[in-house]
């Protein structure tokens, strides 16, 4: 599939519901208590063959001599450990191709790791708020083709907010995640925002969707001709739909489709996403 049709409007890819069983259960930024969390595995499937213009930001693509094609394994993790704290973590590994015309190259291993503390700010039933620190650890390797990682620590602090309302017995629920990440060896630093927002389509089932933006304000960053696939330079437009579905009241699969809708010097490609969600 081709991503120039990437004319589709945003808010369709702003989509999603939280709790499909139409009562509240906790997530960033509503904090877990001390002793409870959650735990999301998912495996990505991610292909690419077209390119965004290197010289704006624009939804349009042109054809790419390579090929890029990412199967990544990745836990994202939240853990209430008491007094409005949490701890929380995204853990990363893949296998990355890219293929020419003449040539095809793999690489296989951790990518960079994140983790962070969040601290709840206002905790009500129906709003809350919260900060989060992340630091990104470098522990993909730079020295494969294609790159694993950046080779650079950053620190990314983010503030969310989150907001729900009941609709009868339909849930609705809206969030939104802003924050800049920092690379510590030269001050570079990406804008990052990502939104989410639905309602409940039957008792278990939930209909899923995902905006993320990123935009490299500093000049200096190392750019996609220097490290293809470790850029610092990083900007893009993603969305996502897709579905969860409530086996229990804590075990949740998911599918989602994810494709990016506008970026600059960087592939232009789609992710399928599959997975399950645990709630303990």
């Amino acid at each position: 599939m081709h991503i120039r049709r990437r004319k589709l409007p945003a808010l369709v890819m702003l989509v999603v519901c939280y709790a499909g069983w139409g009562q509240s259960a906790y997530a960033q930024p509503w904090i877990p208590p001390a002793g409870s969390g959650k735990i999301k595995t998912t495996v990505r499937f991610y292909h690419s063959d077209r390119l965004f213009p290197q010289t704006s930001f624009s939804s349009s693509t042109t054809p790419t001599h390579s090929k890029l094609s990412e199967t990544q394994f990745r836990i994202d993790g939240e853990q209430g450990i008491g007094q409005g704290w949490a701890l929380v973590y995204q853990l990363r590994a893949a296998l990355l191709t890219k293929s020419k015309p003449k040539a095809s190259y793999s690489a296989g291993g951790l990518q960079d790791q994140q983790i962070g503390l969040s601290y709840g700010l206002r905790q009500r039933a129906h709003f809350a708020d919260a900060i989060t620190v992340n630091v990104i650890i470098p522990t993909g390797r730079t020295s494969t083709t294609p790159q694993l990682g950046t080779g650079a620590l950053a620190v990314e602090p983010d503030y969310e907010v989150g907001v729900e309302h009941n609709f009868g017995s339909r849930l609705a629920y809206a969030g939104l995640s802003v924050g800049p990440r920092i690379y510590v060896r030269d001050g570079v630093t990406q804008v990052r925002a990502s939104a989410v927002v639905g309602v409940g389509v039957i008792r278990r089932l939930t209909v899923i969707g995902t905006l993320f933006f990123s935009k490299t304000l500093a000049s200096n960053a190392l750019a996609i001709s220097t490290t293809p696939n470790a850029s610092e330079f990083y900007n893009i437009l993603r969305g996502g739909v897709g579905l969860e579905y409530a086996v229990t009241k804590n075990v949740r699969p998911v599918i989602a489709y994810q494709m990016d809708l506008a970026g600059q010097s960087i592939h232009a490609g789609s992710r399928l996403v599959a997975g399950v969600s645990w709630r303990y």
